[in-house]
């Protein structure tokens, strides 16, 4: 098992807050902004090609891959660099590995590979499911929808306060102390 992550000028390991659920969600919808941004733009630049270049057979599955990867190279590498996103540098919030030190690229490639199933992969099947026994129907939608609860309830069992994603991929999210906010602000 890893030693706990120790700074060379501290007797003491740090203290890791953990982030505070309001801020989570705030740096959550400022996110979702940022991104509705970068996905809108990787579509530009797709079909500029696909204008230039005529009409594509694959150009859906095409664009759905290339958004893809856009949203893992931004999320991996401002959590590999820095453990933040510019979303969690608003709010202050930064991933960390398990003991406090910097995410690797397997745990943030794996926090975005879990989460890409708890908050796309479960609700579509779930959505699907539910579809065969109520047809189209608002409830299907519903229960397909709870699926995002999952995640973030799991924060309320668990001991240090770790979302289920963070919890699976070995890594959590803190809140900077105010020391560390005024250092890097």
């Amino acid at each position: 098992m890893p030693k706990p992550f120790v700074s060379s000028h501290l007797t003491n390991p740090p203290v890791l807050k953990p982030a505070a659920l309001g801020r989570c969600f705030a740096s959550l919808f400022y996110e979702l902004l940022l991104l509705v941004a970068m996905l809108l733009a990787v579509s530009g630049l797709l079909t500029l090609v696909q204008a230039l270049v005529g009409p594509m057979v694959f150009f859906i599955p095409l664009q759905n891959l290339a958004q893809l990867i856009a949203l893992f190279a931004y999320f991996t590498y401002c959590w590999v660099h820095g453990g933040q996103t510019a979303a969690m540098k608003t709010w202050h919030l930064r991933l960390v590995n398990q003991y406090g030190g910097p995410v690797s690229w397997q745990q943030a490639s794996m926090r975005f590979v879990v989460a890409l199933i708890l908050f796309v992969g479960l609700p579509l099947l779930s959505y699907q499911g539910w579809l065969r026994v109520y047809g189209p129907n608002p409830q299907s939608i519903i229960f397909a929808l709870s699926w995002y609860a999952v995640p973030f309830l799991s924060r309320y069992y668990d001991k240090e306060r770790c979302f289920l994603h963070d919890r699976l991929a070995g890594t959590r999210q803190i809140q900077l102390p105010k020391s560390a906010r005024s250092a890097t602000g």
